[in-house]
């Protein structure tokens, strides 16, 4: 084997291996999706869904996040400048490459075939180290294991028949033990071992081998099969040695891919076999199909499962749809097309669109946690399933969406043990709730096991909490802090006393409630206090966020530290994987901070809470602002990204107007955190931030003309400037600037005269352009690093004046002074503008050799720092380059990538960036063939992110 290539070896452990060397990918789940994307090289798996298997329990943005951490430990872990690429990715999909130089020890055992020589599989099995990734609890982690597991044996069988046959007694003794030493319980094995003693003349080895087999197996409750016991039976008459032969036959060959995004569970699935069948049954029957029942029933379990089982009756597949976190009901639509890759039509209702999408084609649509969007997603199902013929919507909700057509399916409970005064474990072996209850319990602490003494408190738990799966996992959790007699105790007085107190809510809403609550009694007060002080947080957050929010509030702040540990042991909060910045992350699962929610507020420490989580968001803004404009910009862009969620709740509670004292310096403290953060909300956020902030500046409380308004007034004539929306960013701008003026902030009114600048240049205003950034260099120079940067970009918009004006000289004089500043203080963010825009001059001036600099400068970082709008932008300016060279299908190619990374982007690239690409395709149309034109576009619109990179820079 040539050195000098990835060597990955998976079974029995995980080893990563360049120029015979150990690479180190340092994160479980960064080490899951490396394994997953080679076991499956030459797939392309959609990023979403990616992040759906590995974090299913998270937020879809935190998921993302999640995603994009993992990809990039994996390639920072991985050899730099291999001779092909390892990873494919784009801004939907990341594909292990197929022709990248590569071994790998699973393929080995695959693609052995059925001819192998007897020599030949001693010498693949040799090297068979174990089952896949010891360790590792991911679902489709175990369906892969099971699959290679299948295939070993069926190799392991084949080996020992040919042995057989060739009488070669010792291997068989060798081979035999070494298969049943790998912690398998196989048959062939021992019926091999059996033969084998026999054929040595020792009998006492032949009955002990029997029962050994006999003892194994019945750890898994089953008999040995009527094979082994006739060879036994005939051995041990002395009759003539029967010849055993294999009866694994090898696993199915897996399928192509499937269009789906079904989330892949992390837990296996316990019993429900009927339910799933009866599911599927009724999708065959019926349109929309609703899974109906209380939360923690295993409604979305439930469905994921039968939504598995229906995925070859859906030629144009079966979509996910989690609505668990949304909470407007206009955004259904939305979320529904998102997932559907479905883009909007202009001048037509989004819902429309969706239909006519659907109109002929094989769809099951499943609908997730509909019950807080009730009237929403009956709407749009009524109207999805009215327009469309072939459509077919899954439902999940704790009622029914009640629109004609529906059929209602109430999801029971998993069966419960029998009620007997005796209970046994083989009495317990057929109810799904103590199976359930036992394989959780397992995962907590592994040398759990249900014994005849403990059966009975098994059977008594698993009946108390009517066998609701929420409800059994929060018990089997407690396994790790008493035994099963005292959970059983415990939670038969938690159950007595709810019932008592609340005897108008459902059965099953007693039950869930009553384990629930038990879970939180068994907390020590200050393991309450901090609890309920977390459910602030929306998706993750750091320990410090969480010292800061929530010390001081019944608990000084060093004490955080210490119960965060004690709600992670008791499986209330979860620790996520080290983030970019190296922080540790934590988060509460939704069901549970739901209920942490009710006690933070039953307890009166809401807004208490709310306010010290929006001020710590405010302070960390802060912080973080003067780090975006300097060398670590990219580190701070991550670990502001990894924010985003908390950053939307506190925005959202600074508008919150109640009867407290306080809410005016709470909406100062939202224009704060907007304020500072501007050039974040505009590369990542425009849409989604442009209508909170409006929402904002409307209220009674923010009328106050503070610089905290200024700022925020600031940032949102800043974005819809870069979006092209002039006019209405005017009036913001003017604003202001007249508060900024009254409050003689330099660095406000700086930053707020260029914006100003940039809507009047863009209207061809330019003597009124070109004063106020003069008046805006005059303030900012030595205000520290930010003021550089305002200096900066003024200097680059002075020169764009210029540049308007036909006056190039002093264009290019200015856009020298500002790339050479801004390099300076390595800004990458602003920098990358300034070089695009002198590009274009240069390029205007016939200096190709310079404008390739450029804009391969502005291309590198704003790639770097994860600039989408900017790193499209910079494409486009490459396919401007390739056209003025005349190199046309070269020029398609990147307007391809241009388009396609339009189409897949959140925010959309600056108004004047928008113009030189429009300037370019229609260049192209009246240059190229039609033909060529689209060979060429297709080309490129289909690239990887990293190739298309690589191509615009002339590196492939």
């Amino acid at each position: 084997m040539n050195i000098n290539i990835l060597e990955v070896n998976l079974l029995g452990t995980f080893e990563v291996k360049y120029g015979r060397k150990a690479i180190a990918i340092p994160s479980r789940p960064a080490q899951s999706l490396f394994a997953y994307l080679i076991l499956s090289a030459g797939t392309a798996h959609r990023r979403e869904k990616l992040a759906g298997m590995l974090w299913p329990d998270s937020l879809e943005e935190t998921a993302r996040d999640n995603l994009r951490h993992a990809l990039w430990r994996i390639r920072k872990a991985l050899p730099p400048e291999p001779k092909t690429e390892y990873l494919l990715t784009d801004d939907l999909s990341i594909t292990f490459n197929a022709s990248a130089e590569y071994w790998l020890d699973t393929s080995a055992l695959e693609k052995v075939g059925e001819n192998a020589s007897m020599d030949e599989l001693i010498a693949l099995l040799s090297a068979y180290q174990g089952e896949l990734l010891p360790g590792f609890y991911d679902e489709w982690v175990a369906l892969e294991r099971e699959h290679l597991a299948s295939i070993f044996e069926h190799h392991m069988a084949r080996l020992m028949s040919l042995l057989q046959e060739q009488n070669r007694w010792l291997d068989i003794l060798d081979w035999g033990e070494r298969w049943i030493k790998l912690g398998q319980k196989p048959e062939p094995a021992y019926r091999a071992l059996m033969s084998a003693h026999a054929a040595k003349g020792d009998m006492s080895k032949v009955a002990a081998t029997y029962e050994r087999c006999v003892k194994s197996l019945k750890e898994f409750g089953i008999e040995p099969s009527a094979q082994t016991r006739a060879l036994y039976e005939k051995l041990k008459a002395g009759k003539e040695r029967i010849a055993t032969e294999s009866i694994v036959s090898v696993a199915e060959k897996r399928k192509s891919p499937l269009k789906t995004n079904l989330p892949v569970p992390i837990t296996s699935f316990i019993g429900r076999e009927k339910e799933v069948e009866e599911v599927v049954k009724m999708m065959g029957k019926n349109r929309l199909v609703t899974l109906a029942g209380s939360g923690g029933v295993g409604k979305t379990r439930l469905a994921i499962q039968s939504s598995h089982k229906l995925l070859d009756k859906f030629k144009d597949g079966v979509w996910w749809i989690d609505l668990v976190g949304l909470s407007d009901i206009s955004l259904v639509p939305q979320t529904v097309a998102k997932v559907l890759d479905v883009r909007e039509s202009p001048g037509q209702p989004l819902t429309e669109t969706l239909v006519g999408e659907f109109q002929t084609k094989q769809v099951l649509v499943v609908l997730d946690n509909c019950e807080h969007l009730i009237l929403a997603c009956a709407q749009l199902a009524d109207r999805l399933l009215g327009g469309t013929k072939y459509l077919k919507i899954l439902a999940t909700s704790r009622e029914a969406l009640d629109i004609l057509g529906e059929t209602v399916w109430l999801v029971p409970s998993l069966s419960l043990p029998a009620l007997q005064d005796s209970v046994t474990i083989k009495s317990l072996s057929k109810s799904e709730s103590v199976r359930l209850f036992i394989e959780r319990a397992t995962a907590m602490q592994s040398e759990f096991r249900l014994t005849d003494q403990n059966a009975n408190a098994v059977a008594q738990i698993c009946r108390r909490l009517s066998g609701m799966p929420l409800a059994i996992e929060l018990a089997a959790a407690r396994i790790k802090m008493m035994n099963v007699d005292e959970i059983a105790k415990r939670l038969d007085d938690r159950f007595s006393l709810l019932t008592s107190g609340n005897r108008s809510a459902l059965p099953r809403q007693q039950t869930l409630r009553a384990a629930i609550d038990w879970s939180h009694e068994l907390l020590t007060e200050p393991e309450k206090i901090l609890f309920r002080g977390l459910a602030v947080f929306a998706g993750s957050f750091t320990l410090e966020a969480a010292e800061a929010t929530c010390g001081q509030i019944g608990m000084p702040r060093g004490e955080v530290l210490e119960y965060l540990g004690r709600l992670v042991d008791k499986s209330l909060v979860v620790v996520d994987a080290a983030a970019e910045s190296r922080q540790t992350r934590y988060r509460l699962l939704e069901t549970i901070r739901e209920y942490a929610l009710e006690k933070m507020k039953s307890a009166g420490q809401e807004s208490s809470i709310r306010d010290r989580h929006l001020e710590y968001f405010r302070r960390f803004a802060e912080e973080t602002e003067p780090h975006l404009y300097a060398s670590e910009q990219a580190k701070w862009f991550a670990r502001t990204e990894a924010e985003i969620d908390n950053l939307r709740a506190a925005l959202d509670w600074s508008i919150v107007e109640d009867a407290g004292a306080e809410n005016g310096a709470r909406i100062q403290n939202g224009f704060q955190l907007v304020g500072v953060l501007a050039w974040y909300w505009q590369r990542s956020y425009d849409y989604d931030f442009i209508e909170r902030l409006q929402h904002m500046l409307s209220r009674k409380t923010a009328a106050l003309p503070s610089i905290e308004r200024a700022r925020a007034l600031s940032t949102m004539g800043f974005i819809l400037g870069t979006l092209g929306r002039n006019t209405e960013a005017r009036p913001y701008l003017e604003e202001a600037l007249d508060i900024a003026r009254k409050h003689n902030d330099p660095l406000t009114l700086g930053w707020t005269l260029t914006y100003l600048a940039i809507v009047t240049r863009q209207l061809e205003e330019y003597d009124s352009s070109l004063s106020l950034l003069n008046e805006s260099l005059a303030l900012t120079k030595g205000l520290g690093i930010s003021g550089k940067a305002v200096t900066g970009m003024t200097l680059g918009w002075i020169g764009d004046v210029y540049l308007g004006r036909q006056d190039e000289a002093r264009a290019q004089k200015f856009y020298e002074e500002s790339i050479a500043l801004l390099r300076e203080t390595y800004n990458s963010n602003i920098l990358a503008f300034a070089d695009r825009r002198l590009g274009l001059l240069m390029l205007k001036q016939g200096n190709y050799e310079r404008a390739t600099i450029l804009f391969k400068e502005s291309l590198g970082n704003n790639h770097d720092i994860g600039d989408q709008p900017g790193t499209t932008a910079s494409l486009a300016a490459l396919a401007k380059l390739a056209l003025v060279q005349g190199k046309l299908t070269r020029a398609a190619q990147l307007c391809g990538i241009v388009a396609g990374r339009l189409e897949a982007m959140k925010t959309p690239m600056m108004a004047m960036d928008v113009a030189e690409f429009d300037y370019v395709t229609a260049a192209l149309r009246s240059q190229l063939d039609a033909k060529s034109l689209e060979k060429f576009w297709m080309k490129g619109r289909s690239m990887p992110t990293e190739r298309a990179i690589a191509f615009a820079s002339g590196e492939s």
